[in-house]
């Protein structure tokens, strides 16, 4: 089991160019926003390590904590509360909704999903055949999504409605399937992988109707996607090495930005709003924070005392929840932060 939350996204590899970075980020960062901004460490146990995988319109968030991990859901005025399905070592909350229905996954040799109800209730499951439950996220009808792995560690996507009837599916051509986000509609971003080992988007619309897309013929990694049906995520650059970001409207309009011209650019979500949070890689791989205005406008952050930081969700009002690192990464612990405008 990964706690680092990106075994998901390929690794793209990455050209030289600290002085460009350098210069981008002395830029980015100068006055504006910036300044105004908050970031608060949560830290939970006493082994330091902490991750934060969601936060919903009233600033609840949910993650996992410690070793063994439990899972937790912060309230807005800083309580905590833990929980932990019956014989799990590890537990992660990754997706919580406006109620504060909770989805996620936990471990005991073999890894299943869960949904945690408002009231503290846990009920677990996995999709027929699976050996890997990862749900990612849930919608405030308690739709949620999320992928599997079968037998043979073929990954599938999946959506499970609030009822509990999990329906399994594959976009056409699929050899591996991961569906990342969902929408108040039910509508579903992910990507998948074709014979060639080439990745492409997808949009599943809750009747199950299955749209593919690629940006600019390459490797295509959607992550999140808004009420509006505007998805974000990232797609590779096979001349340099790099990954932008882009946008893409519900009509297929598609945008391409980057934090700057020599760091990988990788969105993970968008809220309702258009703003888009995620993280950029310069050029020896080390992770910061980055949030994208509806107008294009782009901040980098990082916390105090971080060596690298991992974004993973936005809520409406712009709060932005995630992890860092103090040291170096695989030998030191691990904090989660909150990030307010």
């Amino acid at each position: 089991m990964s706690t680092s939350g990106n075994g998901q996204r390929p690794n793209f590899q990455l050209r030289s160019g600290a002085a460009a970075f350098a210069a981008a980020l002395s830029i980015l960062t100068s006055g504006g926003p910036a300044a105004a901004a908050k970031i608060v460490t949560i830290e939970i146990g006493t082994q330091g390590f902490t991750t934060a995988y969601g936060i919903n319109a009233a600033g609840s968030i949910t993650g996992g904590y410690d070793d063994p991990t439990l899972g937790f859901v912060r309230a807005a005025d800083g309580t905590i509360t833990t929980f932990n399905p019956s014989g799990s070592s590890e537990t992660y909350g990754m997706g919580i909704n406006h109620k504060g229905a909770i989805a996620g996954y936990w471990w005991n040799g073999l890894t299943h999903g869960f949904l945690r109800s408002p009231q503290g209730k846990l009920t677990t499951f996995d999709p027929e055949g699976s050996v890997d439950t990862e749900p990612f996220r849930i919608n405030d009808a308690g739709t949620l999504c999320g992928y599997y792995a079968d037998s043979k560690y073929v990954k599938h996507g999946f959506v499970r409605s609030a009822d509990g009837a999990i329906t399994a599916f594959d976009p056409e051509g699929s050899t591996g399937t991961q569906s990342l986000g969902i929408n108040a509609a039910g509508t579903i971003s992910g990507y998948y992988s074709d014979n060639s080992n080439v990745y492409h988007g997808f949009i599943r619309a809750a009747d199950g109707t299955i749209t593919t897309f690629q940006v600019s013929g390459s490797d295509t990694i959607p992550w999140g996607i808004n009420d509006s049906g505007t998805v974000t995520g990232s797609y590779g650059d096979g001349n340099t090495g790099l990954t932008h970001g882009f946008v893409r409207a519900a009509d297929g309009t598609t945008t391409s930005f980057d934090v700057s011209a020599d760091v990988s650019t990788q969105p993970a979500v968008i809220n309702d709003k258009g703003m888009i949070a995620g993280s950029y890689m310069n050029n020896v791989g080390i992770r910061y924070g980055f949030v994208r205005s509806a107008d294009g406008k782009i901040t980098l952050f990082n916390p105090p005392r971080s060596t690298e930081t991992q974004v993973w969700d936005i809520n409406n009002e712009g709060a932005i929840v995630g992890w860092y690192w103090k040291g170096l990464k695989g030998n030191s612990p691990f904090y989660a932060f909150l990030r307010t405008p």
